[in-house]
């Protein structure tokens, strides 16, 4: 039993690393791959295997300590990599809540007016609310020259 974990932890190690080259291909070919990028999950996994044989063959269990090592680094980057998305899809949402009104002023220049959309309400830079999206007329007496 011993000798098949032996020969079995390269095995693994080889698909992982031609995996791994195979997502790096997916994600420079322009394919979308759902928005994971495999091949720093396998390098992960791979570091791991090397680091968990490394501890493991201490025990004399280097298969099963190449296989705990790997999991827990590639587990691991794919949950960093989970929340890294999550957190540019709500820096996304929070910059779409945002809008941006023209005044053209008379004497030629314009003024942004930021206005923030918070529960259907627009918001404007002092505080005032509006249900619907203000117009620059509307905007013009309180942000124009």
């Amino acid at each position: 039993m011993k000798d098949e974990t032996k020969r079995l932890v390269p095995l693994v190690l080889i698909v992982a690393l031609v995996a791994g080259l195979g997502g790096c291909c997916c994600q420079n070919s322009g394919n979308n791959c759902g928005g994971l990028k495999l091949h720093p999950i396998f390098q992960q996994a791979i570091i791991g295997a090397i680091v968990g044989g490394i501890v493991g063959h201490q025990s004399n269990e280097d298969g099963e300590g190449a296989a705990v090592g790997a999991a827990v680094f590639g587990v691991a980057e794919l949950l960093s990599q989970t929340d890294r998305q999550c957190k540019a899809r709500e820096r996304a949402r929070k910059a779409s809540e945002q809008v941006v009104v023209e005044i053209h002023n008379s004497n030629g220049s314009t003024t942004p007016v930021r206005l923030k959309k918070k529960d259907g309400v627009y918001i404007g830079p002092k505080g005032e609310r509006y249900q619907q999206l203000p117009t620059e007329e509307q905007l013009k007496s309180l942000y124009g020259l």
